[in-house]
């Protein structure tokens, strides 16, 4: 004879206790006691459990569910995205550029948008240095916003699934289909036949992981796990999809984006041209006819254009929310002159966490950690530091000759710095910060990509320290020894050369490229005011 269900302990308990002990409970194992019996669906329905989990995601509680009639609804509605708005910020990994996303919920609407961080230069000034006046200043007042426009990405509360990206074949090595492999289809844009859809992703174990493995993030970029970002299945295998839950990785995503058009035959070159407009926003050659499709079934032909994929990745807080003893990491916006504004992450790793630097810095490990002799200038300093490396040349050890490396060919000429005197105060403060400032590109250019260091300074402390600066524009900035990252078109022939960050504030930095004669700004970008943004 079965037990009566309401003999059960638990459903002995108050309703209250019943609450609190529920409270605790996670919302897919909450889903799976709602269907033990009819007592206990009731009190996992109950919003008072279902409203502090969506909050959990958001960095401001909401108070009501929008436009659905419950929390639990609204939980439901995006149960595989709240990871989206929970971590908000995303890189993307598209070559050579990158992305920056914002992602948010929309009160309004019940959904989940991210959009694309946008900043323009304003109006440069140039002015001379006052240092050296053939050295130029270039200002920066960066406007940073959100593309509100056109999202990334767009989940509403009834988001479908998309069509799958091609008809595979039945075999083991591509992922099953199921709730966790099936794409979503978004409404990001409003061009007829442009579609886009969310891919969820798989993370791969760091056991799997080396210096040559192709994963997003880099691993110059901190992160709690790391996926593949290269594929010959357009991530249809099981080594790329989740197929259950707990499989699905919270710290990545996949954006797909296509061009279909659906009926009769058209010539593709009229429709995308050979090189301009949509056809090369894409990344897209030529067509490909996708008759198997649901798009299809009334008769129709759909020409379906080779997916353009791009991986997501988050940041982790710990690494871009500043602290008194790491006060200037961050998310920070650059100047790059011709290319515009950058967006880039400035890390201070703790010691443990340090990698070796760069080969590319070799030659300038003297120059790092000081050589200096006594004198009045920092920039006798310098000039002492490159004499050491040049006199030195002849006399390498054998471990010296393995590690030396000299700039490339191609961008030579920065091999040493300005050797004008620079006056200023070589007494350094007593109470400094330490350790290591690193710069890596969020978003890049056709010269140096996303993902690269921009610039390193090795050491913000006494150690690289070279001046105060006593002129107006920085007067009272510590200023400290650095490498900036300079490469040709197509990331060639890249090196590090000779430059000095000039620390201004927590907010604003400086970078004297000592082989370009210029100095340009790097503003701290306000990510709350960012998340205000309408």
């Amino acid at each position: 004879m079965a037990s009566d269900p309401n003999d059960s302990p638990l459903l002995q308990l108050p309703t209250e206790l019943i609450q609190h002990i529920l409270s605790y409970v996670e919302p897919h194992d909450l889903a799976q006691a709602a269907q033990t019996c009819r007592h206990l669906q009731i009190q996992s329905y109950d919003d008072l459990l279902w409203q502090p989990i969506v909050n959990r995601s958001l960095p401001t509680p909401i108070p009501t569910p929008g436009p659905t009639k419950s929390f639990r609804d609204l939980y439901v509605a995006h149960h595989l995205h709240w990871f989206l708005v929970k971590h908000r910020i995303w890189i993307g990994d598209s070559e050579p550029g990158g992305k920056l996303l914002l992602a948010r919920y929309n009160e309004s609407t019940g959904s989940i948008e991210g959009n694309t961080v946008v900043a323009t230069r304003g109006v440069p000034k140039a002015s001379l240095w006052e240092k050296d006046p053939i050295v130029i200043v270039h200002s920066f007042e960066p406007r940073i916003s959100l593309d509100t426009n056109r999202p990334a990405v767009k989940l509403d509360i009834d988001s479908s699934d998309a069509d799958p990206p091609n008809d595979q074949p039945a075999d083991r090595a591509y992922a099953a289909h199921s709730t966790y492999s099936k794409e979503t289809l978004m409404g990001t844009v409003a061009e007829s036949g442009l579609y886009s859809s969310l891919m969820l992703c798989r993370a791969l174990p760091s056991s799997a992981i080396t210096g040559s493995t192709y994963v997003w993030p880099p691993l110059r970029i901190p992160a709690p796990s790391r996926t593949r970002n290269v594929s010959q299945d357009g991530y249809n295998s099981v080594g790329h999809r989740p197929t259950r839950l707990s499989e699905v990785s919270h710290n990545n995503f996949r954006l797909r984006r296509w061009v279909e058009y659906t009926g009769r035959r058209t010539n593709p070159n009229f429709i995308f041209g050979s090189g301009g407009g949509m056809s090369a926003t894409l990344g897209i050659n030529m067509p490909y006819f996708a008759p198997g499709m649901e798009s299809t079934v009334g008769g129709g032909m759909t020409i379906r254009m080779p997916e353009d994929i791009t991986t997501y990745a988050t940041l982790p807080e710990s690494c871009y929310i500043p602290t008194p003893q790491k006060p200037w990491q961050g998310i920070w916006c650059g100047d790059y002159s011709g290319h515009g504004a950058e967006f880039l992450l400035i890390t201070q790793p703790d010691a443990r966490d340090e990698s070796p630097l760069p080969r590319g810095t070799n030659w300038l490990r003297r120059w790092f950690r000081g050589n200096r002799r006594d004198s009045d200038s920092s920039n006798a300093s310098f000039v002492s530091a490159v004499e050491h490396m040049d006199t030195d040349d002849e006399s390498h050890s054998p471990e010296d000759v393995d590690t030396f490396e000299a700039p490339g060919p191609r961008l030579d000429g920065f091999r040493r710095p300005p050797v004008d005197t620079i006056v200023g105060d070589t007494q350094d403060y007593d109470d400094v910060p330490t350790g290591r400032l690193e710069a890596i590109k969020l978003t890049g250019d056709p010269n140096v990509p996303r993902g690269e260091y921009t610039f390193i300074a090795p050491d913000i402390g006494h150690g690289g320290f070279v001046r105060i600066a006593d002129e107006e524009l920085f007067r009272g900035a510590r200023v400290v020894r650095s490498a900036g990252h300079i490469a040709g078109r197509g990331f060639t022939h890249d090196q590090y050369t000779p430059s000095q960050l000039i620390m201004v504030s927590h907010d604003t930095l400086a970078q004297f490229w000592q082989g370009f004669g210029h100095i340009s700004y790097y503003k701290r970008v306000d990510l709350d005011a960012l998340m205000e943004c309408q």
